[in-house]
């Protein structure tokens, strides 16, 4: 067992919580590269060499900060509890995808700042963090197509598509929907925006 934190180091991550929320703010409205160290430092109330005692560099600081947000976005997916134990497969293949689609909007109601870092870094040609979006987004897709494919073994897709596909078009929904409904629909029912989604794998689906 890991010893009880002390109170320097309850600070320590204190601060660094203060640096996450505000760099993922301030970068996820207008991209990294436009952003600066003394920018983040403001917004968290902190001293800029604050920034580079906790990252060393705000390559780190964006790295770490999407590593982070990663980890949250797989518990929420996975509905994974506190103590990080793995929500069983559901007997009902289809529920257990509208958990997914449900558990990401909420995700995306709580986090939007780090959704747009996340979807505006991830489409740059030339993003410093390629590689670690692109691992991000295959981890994300790889779980959906998981699911689908436990629903493809009860209800067959139709002839010519395929898990992978009907995973990549989920995850694109889910967040096109979330986001939208983030900025321009905050009002609109959660539940009828996930049962939206799902509408896409329902019309899947072999008729029965």
């Amino acid at each position: 067992m890991s010893p009880a934190p002390t109170r320097g180091s309850a600070r320590s991550e204190a601060t660094k919580q203060r640096l996450f929320l505000a760099a993922v703010e301030l970068i996820g409205q207008r991209g990294a590269d436009a952003v600066t160290v003394d920018e983040i430092a403001a917004a968290a109330g902190v001293a800029k060499g604050t920034v580079y005692y906790n990252f060393g560099s705000k390559q780190e600081l964006v790295q770490q900060l999407l590593r982070y947000g990663m980890g949250l976005v797989m518990a929420r997916l996975l509905g994974e509890a506190d103590d990080g134990a793995r929500r069983p497969p559901s007997q009902d293949p289809l529920a257990e995808v509208r958990g997914m689609v449900r558990r990401a909007l909420e995700f995306i109601d709580e986090y939007p700042a780090f959704v747009r870092l996340w979807l505006g870094e991830q489409w740059r040609a030339d993003g410093a963090w390629q590689a670690l979006l692109s691992d991000m987004r295959s981890e994300v897709i790889a779980e959906i197509e998981a699911a689908v494919r436990r629903i493809d073994a009860v209800q067959p897709l139709r002839a010519g598509l395929t898990p992978g596909g009907v995973a990549v078009a989920l995850f694109g929904a889910a967040f096109v929907t979330g986001m939208d409904r983030a900025a321009f629909n905050p009002q609109r029912d959660l539940d009828e925006a996930a049962e939206s989604v799902l509408a896409l794998v329902r019309g899947a689906l072999e008729k029965r």
